[in-house]
Order: C-alpha cells, then sequence, then structure tokens
C-alpha cells in the first residue's frame, strides 16, 4: 500500500502543474471555480504524461529512470509561464492539513482496496507482458506475430510502465487503475460539496451522479471490481467517459453572447473535451465514439474557420500519432486490430490474423455460432447473449432507462436551449450504439449507458432540490458548534477508516508495502529457429510474469529480425517454414 500511495503522491504532483499548464494556456476560464479547476488539472495531466511516455517507447525503454526524465522534463515545461507558477504556487498554500489528512485516508483506503492480487485472466494473457516489453525494450518491431493481443497500443500501459520495475514481478501493475480512482473518488466528493451551494451547476449535479453511480459496481461487485484490481485499459475509459461529458457542461454553462460571436484566439477550453477524448482513444479504442463527439462539439462550437480547424487538427495528429505509430511497428497496421491502411513489412500481421482477432474481440457473431436455420439472426444472436452473459440484464435495464430519460433531455434542451446536455445525449446514444454492435459487455459500455440516466436525474435535481440542498447546508454550517462538531466527525471518520483498513483481515497487514505477486504457472523453454521461448502450461495461455519472450503457441515463421541485438530488435516472418530445433525442458 506504502508504495501504491508514494507512486500517486508523485504523479498528482507531476498531473496537476502539467494540466494547469494546459488550463491556462487554452485560457479556461470556465474551470475557474474552486476546487474544480484541479481536478480538470489532473484529469488533463494525466492524459498527457500517459501520452508523452507512448511516444517515448518509440525510441527508448520506459524504465524508471527514463519515465522519471520524462515526467520532469513535462512538469519542468509546463512550470516555464509564470501564470502556471503562480497557480501552482497559490494552490500549495490552499493545502490545510485537514484537506491533506482527508486525501490521505481516502488513498489509505483506495490502496487497501487496489493492492489485493491481480487475478483478471486479461492481465496474464497480455496485460503485464505488454507492460513488460515497454518497461525493458520500448516498442518492438512485429511484437505482435509473437501474440496478437500485443500489437494493441495503449498508453495506459505506457504510464504503468515506468512504475513497474522488472524486480518486482508485477506486484504494482494494478497501480494506474488505483490512480484514476483516486481521482474519481475525489471528483465525486468535490462534486458532491459543490452540488450543495449557491454556485452549484448542472455539470456539479452530474459528475456527483455519474461517479456516484459507477463507483459502487466498480468496487463492489465481483466481475468489475476484479477488473480494477489490474492494469486494464477498460477503467479509465469508463471515468473520461463521465469526464469529457462533464468537461462539456462546464463549458457549455459558461458561453457568453460575446464568445460565441467568433473566436478570439485558437487556444480555447474547446480543445479540453478533444484533448480528453484522444487521450481516452490512445488508451483503448473503445473509446472512439467519445472522440467523435468532442471533435463535432469542437467544430460546431463557434464560428468555423480554417484556423481553427488547423489546431484542432494538431492536436488530434499530436496526441494520436503515438498510438498510430506504436501499432504500425508492433504489427504493420496502425489502427489494428483493423485492418484498414495496414502496410506490407516483413513483421506484418496477414490480413486474416487481423480479422480473426478483431472478432474473438468484439464479433456477436463468433461468440455464440449460427443461428439455427429458419429464425432470425438478429433476435437468436440477442437472446442467446441476454442468457449467457450475465450483466446482458442490466445492460437491457440501462438502456431502457435510458430511452426513457431521452424523452425528458429532449424536453429540457428545447425549453433551456442547453446545447451541452445535446451533446451528452448525442454520446450516449453513439457510445451504446458503438457498445451494442461492437462488444456488448458492461466493461466495455457502462460508462456510455448510464450517462443519460445520470442527466435526466441530474436536470431534476438541479432544477427541485436545489433551494433544499442549500437550506440543509446553511443549517448545518450556521451554528458554530455544529461547524466544530462537523471537524470532530471528520476526524473520527478518518480514524475509523484507519482502525479499519489495519484491523479488518491480516491479508491487508500483509501487503502494507507492496501487493502480492502476481499467480505462478509452470512454463517450458523452447528454441524455434533463433528465438528462445518460454510456453505457460495453463489452459488459458496465460503467462503472467514469465521470463520474456513468452508465448502459449510459438509460431513456427517468426525469426529475430537481428540476432546480433536480439529481442530489441523485434520479429520478422519468414514466408516459408524452414526447418526447426525445438527443445523442450521442463
Amino acid at each position: 500500500m506504502l508504495y501504491f500511495i508514494a507512486a500517486w503522491t508523485l504523479l498528482s504532483m507531476a498531473c496537476w502543474p502539467i494540466g494547469v499548464a494546459l488550463l491556462n494556456l487554452l485560457q479556461a476560464d470556465c474551470f475557474e471555480r474552486s476546487p474544480h479547476r484541479p481536478m480538470a488539472a489532473l484529469w488533463l495531466g494525466l492524459i498527457v504524461l500517459a501520452v508523452a511516455l507512448l511516444g517515448t517507447s518509440l525510441l527508448l525503454p520506459l524504465s524508471p529512470v527514463v519515465g522519471g526524465l520524462v515526467t520532469v522534463a513535462l512538469v519542468a515545461a509546463s512550470l516555464l509561464p509564470r501564470s502556471a507558477r503562480q497557480e501552482v504556487v497559490a494552490w500549495r498554500v490552499n493545502l490545510s492539513p485537514r484537506l491533506i489528512l482527508g486525501i490521505s485516508i481516502l488513498a489509505l483506503a483506495i490502496a487497501a482496496i487496489t493492492t489485493r492480487q491481480v487475478t483478471w485472466i486479461d492481465t496474464g494473457i497480455y496485460h503485464y507482458g505488454s507492460i513488460r516489453w515497454l518497461s525493458e525494450f520500448g516498442t518492438v518491431p512485429g511484437l505482435a506475430l509473437l501474440k496478437k493481443q500485443f500489437g494493441f497500443a495503449s498508453s495506459w500501459f505506457a504510464l504503468a510502465a515506468p512504475l513497474n520495475p522488472v524486480g518486482l514481478g508485477g506486484r504494482v501493475s494494478a497501480l494506474p487503475n488505483g490512480f484514476a480512482i483516486l481521482l474519481a473518488v475525489l471528483h465525486f466528493w468535490v462534486s458532491l460539496t459543490r452540488s450543495f451551494t449557491t454556485q452549484a451547476k448542472l455539470s456539479d449535479w452530474f459528475a456527483t451522479l455519474f461517479f456516484g453511480l459507477v463507483l459502487p459496481p466498480l468496487l463492489f461487485t465481483h466481475l468489475l471490481s476484479v477488473i480494477l484490481v489490474s492494469p486494464s485499459p477498460d477503467i479509465p475509459v469508463i471515468f473520461l467517459t463521465g469526464v469529457v461529458a462533464w468537461s462539456i457542461l462546464v463549458i457549455s454553462e459558461q458561453r457568453t453572447d460575446s464568445v460565441n460571436a467568433g473566436p478570439k484566439s485558437i487556444l480555447e477550453p474547446e480543445l479540453i473535451p478533444l484533448i480528453l477524448a484522444a487521450g481516452a482513444v490512445t488508451i483503448k479504442l473503445t473509446a472512439l465514439p467519445i472522440l467523435l463527439i468532442a471533435s463535432l462539439f469542437y467544430l460546431v462550437a463557434k464560428r468555423p474557420s480554417f484556423k481553427r480547424l488547423l489546431m484542432g487538427g494538431a492536436v488530434l495528429g499530436g496526441l494520436l500519432l503515438p498510438m498510430l505509430l506504436f501499432s504500425l511497428v508492433t504489427s504493420g497496421c496502425p489502427l489494428y486490430p483493423s485492418t484498414f491502411l495496414c502496410l506490407d513489412l516483413p513483421w506484418s500481421q496477414t490480413v486474416q490474423e487481423a480479422k480473426q482477432l478483431a472478432e474473438v474481440t468484439r464479433g456477436w457473431g463468433t461468440w455464440f455460432g449460427s443461428a439455427p436455420t429458419g429464425v432470425s439472426a438478429t433476435l437468436w444472436l440477442f437472446w442467446q447473449w441476454f442468457n449467457a452473459i450475465g450483466s446482458s440484464k442490466l445492460i437491457v435495464l440501462l438502456i431502457g432507462l435510458s430511452i426513457v430519460s431521452m424523452i425528458y433531455v429532449f424536453r429540457t434542451v428545447i425549453s433551456q436551449q442547453n446545447q451541452g446536455q445535446l451533446w451528452v445525449l448525442g454520446l450516449a446514444v453513439v457510445g451504446t450504439s458503438f457498445m451494442m454492435l461492437q462488444s456488448p459487455l458492461l466493461r466495455f459500455g457502462i460508462g456510455y449507458v448510464v450517462l443519460l440516466p445520470v442527466l435526466s436525474v441530474a436536470i431534476l435535481f438541479h432544477a427541485k432540490l436545489q433551494n433544499r440542498c442549500i437550506e440543509l447546508n446553511k443549517r448545518f454550517t450556521a451554528n458554530p458548534h455544529r461547524q466544530k462538531y462537523r471537524w470532530q466527525s471528520w476526524v473520527l471518520l478518518c480514524s475509523g477508516t484507519l482502525v479499519l483498513v489495519a484491523l479488518s483481515q491480516s491479508p491487508v497487514r500483509s501487503r502494507l508495502v507492496l501487493p502480492p505477486a502476481l499467480p505462478k504457472t509452470k512454463l517450458t523453454q523452447q528454441q524455434v529457429n533463433n528465438v528462445v521461448y518460454f510456453s505457460p502450461q495453463n489452459s488459458k495461455g496465460a503467462c503472467w510474469a514469465a521470463e520474456i519472450p513468452c508465448s502459449p503457441q510459438p509460431a513456427k515463421n517468426i525469426w529475430l529480425r537481428d540476432p546480433v541485438r536480439g529481442l530489441p530488435a523485434g520479429f520478422v516472418r519468414r514466408p516459408e517454414v524452414l526447418p526447426s530445433s525445438v527443445n523442450t525442458a521442463p
């Protein structure tokens, strides 16, 4: 737990000034309200740091030293503008002992949850393997030949790589998801406290309800909590879905007629959702609907101009280029596993291999086989999915609530002329449709299917309960004795949390410094052509923290690209299957 908390502290100290510099550069006065500005800064800084590390991996291994140097360079560059330095110093003054104590207790509680042993099977199959390759060798040509999933580009793995020294054996692989949970809980708490003030806006209620709805399933249900305690990129994409929608609402609420008349600068707040959305796509391609809506929001937010279009394209290009180059180097396809724009390189995946992986990942049609003759294939597949996937009932329920909520949101948009609500509605519709067509699983779409129910309830609460909440807040804080009791209650709550964490179970105490190691598996060593592999002896083909290269079924037509340089030079495919020497040892 202590390792996680120390790393989260360093990440916060890095992401905050990076985000502050961006907010100042983009003249984001709409995020001036305290303490929403630091939350926006932390999310922005996290995205920029992750993408920068992914770009660095194209040139260098993401060792702790390299990761630290990249982070220091970004922070130093962010603090060059005087306005950014002044803001960071001002916020440091506001960090009272009470606030630091509260955040520390919260971090300890989250660390107690996220330092359980990682058991999510995808981590054993490719998550940790990808992190380890990035940490030891950076981006390796032809890595997808070794295992198809290694071609998936994710800046989330790049963020994790410097934080996962090889000597720790994958013990801290869940650290980035723990940090994302910490930011999400802080965002929830900040928004909740704002919702009970006279300055509360619809965006405050939206963020409160969104995080309040998605956090409990992630923390307390078996399926999603198993994914949470892993480096899975699904978790940050879920949160960023809500963060992008929240940022659109904040920007829409602060617009004035003078701003809408025309942009004074091409550096504008409307770029913030675009940056967050592009960063989400670099984490996982399931965030493509977020990028589509954020791009449209940026394009139509103000009067069209060539300079704005050029700026938006530059931002997208700068953020997406590392992801595209990573996929191109590892698989030969910039949008892997899509075969679009694939190049014929010595290490390229074949079209058939890429399509097979895409179908396994997303395909309705490959999960349940073929429909019987004379039966509607669509209805048959839906019924198979509804009965076979446990979370399908919840997805159907949330989609039903979304349809009902859509009517209420439409009426509000028409009466209040709030364009931000319309964009959130569009994100919900596009995202839910994308999820149902591609891969109808809760972990891919929970962020999308809750948007409309959350927005409709937020509109209702903001309109009907705002005054009552303000009255309750005034009654509680008007009496100085109650203010004293409020502080005492906070101390008692923190102390109680400490006691519960310390005394709950002995496994928690055993994780005080580091989490448990990843599950172990038996390995065999074999040489195929000029590559020596380690192969796991389990039904899932999960390597976990095995030595690299590790592959369950080494292909017979893969060779080292440069035998002298070895693994860092990557792998190539030979068109013919040459005789191979195979030696197997337990």
